[in-house]
């Protein structure tokens, strides 16, 4: 079985983590519940672990850390979107 099958599920997993609570904030116009720094802790791992697929060559890493990165920007912004819009 070729590795980067395990890579693909592992980091997709990864990556879908933050979809749930995508939803459930967009749902609800809410995001108070979101801790920036939980949020800047993400994304700098996701994006350490991109330079590191990067520098190994590694497709899974490279595609599931980008869909990490995003989703936990998406987070981010919804935090501050949600944020301005309650002050």
């Amino acid at each position: 079985m070729d590795i980067e099958i395990i890579g693909f599920i592992a980091g997709g997993l990864s990556a879908a983590l933050f979809v749930p609570q995508i939803i459930k904030i967009v749902r609800e116009k809410s995001a108070e519940e979101i801790s920036i720094i939980t949020c800047i802790i993400g994304v700098l791992s996701s994006v350490l672990w991109l330079w590191f697929g990067i520098e190994k060559d590694h497709i899974s890493m490279i595609v599931t850390n980008s869909l990490s990165v995003v989703a936990t920007m998406s987070l981010i912004i919804l935090k501050f979107n949600y944020n301005k819009e309650k002050n």
